[in-house]
């Protein structure tokens, strides 16, 4: 039944694109006649917007793809029992890395949770710039554990097919410029504190700031000393 749930999972993403490519086909043939269906001809406008809706539905697919597969435990761990019986020298990177990933469920739901909503976001018209933004670091930090971890085993195929995840999150971005660069400058211009301090202030706040996470600390250290005691007695 798992199996079955999660092969849904995986394609539901293209199905849709089917479907919705398939209503525009449609759409095109009840408002145009047939006689003039070979004088339609898309802009270059036309032709560049459906591209960048193609790239948005490309990595919604593979987030969607990634973090289903993360949430059921299916990515990441050991599949050859034998590995266990060899000395960690032996054993390549990817396969050490893929268990000590698999070993936290929480790391593999939280990181699948974020690409799934992001792919969700990125097919969204409203919502394609706040999916973009979520999904490059994401895509950025696959890249890396691909390049250092998986080229030992399978070459460069994983960090190439990433490269070209990260391009085409970089082009949905720089077709929607003259929003990012007006977020941007919201973000950027004209932000300060509120009020004004002397000079001598701006000296003071490294020591501050230490003080401040030694008070955090403090505060903290309950917490640590019931985990610490909780573990104590599980033992």
């Amino acid at each position: 039944m798992l199996e079955i749930i999660s092969v849904m999972i995986l394609y539901l993403s293209f199905l849709l694109f089917i479907v919705g490519f398939g209503f525009y086909v449609v759409n095109i043939l009840r408002h145009h006649r047939q006689d003039k269906l070979s004088e339609l001809k898309p802009s270059k406008g036309q032709s560049l917007d459906f591209a960048v809706l193609v790239l948005r539905w490309y990595l919604a697919y593979y987030m969607f793809d990634y973090g289903s597969a993360k949430m059921m435990g299916e990515q990441f761990g050991v599949y050859d029992p034998d590995i266990f019986e060899k000395p960690l020298k032996e054993v390549s990177k990817v396969q050490l890395a893929w268990h000590l990933f698999s070993l936290d469920k929480s790391f593999n739901i939280g990181v699948g949770i974020i690409q799934i909503v992001g792919a969700i976001l990125i097919v969204i018209n409203r919502t394609v710039l706040v999916g973009a933004l979520l999904l490059l670091p994401v895509l950025v930090q696959i890249f890396l554990v691909d390049l250092a971890f998986t080229t030992e085993v399978f070459g460069w195929a994983l960090p190439v097919r990433l490269i070209g995840m990260i391009a085409s999150d970089f082009l949905i971005l720089y077709y929607y410029k003259d929003r990012v660069v007006l977020a941007w400058n919201n973000l950027t211009n004209g932000t300060t504190t509120k009020f004004k301090y002397k000079w001598w202030v701006f000296l003071l706040l490294p020591v501050l700031g230490l003080l401040t996470d030694f008070g955090i600390g403090l505060l903290t250290s309950p917490f640590k000393l019931f985990k610490l005691l909780t573990n104590f007695m599980a033992k």
